[in-house]
């Protein structure tokens, strides 16, 4: 399996945490951050915007999903689910 991430993110408007773009085997995968895990993962930050704690801690979100990814944890749209339980 073919796993890289494109850099590529927005917030989600849905529920205010944060998508982010993958790529498997050629395949474009959404990878979704929580707003809590957003606020839950640096607690010293959890006051700064979605976007700057998404960006101060991509690298721990991104492997977060690749183990969900390896491990074929995708929901059953195919997108891939962080939660404060993931970290």
């Amino acid at each position: 399996m073919n796993i890289t991430f494109t850099g590529n993110y927005t917030q989600n408007t849905s529920n205010f945490g944060i998508n982010f773009e993958a790529e498997v085997d050629g395949e474009q995968v959404i990878c979704w951050v929580s707003k809590e895990a957003l606020q839950d993962v640096n607690p010293s930050d959890r006051m700064n915007k979605a976007e700057n704690q998404f960006s101060n801690n991509q690298t721990q979100f991104e492997n977060i999903a690749r183990n969900k990814l390896l491990n074929n944890q995708a929901q059953e749209d195919g997108s891939i689910a962080i939660t404060t339980q993931d970290l």
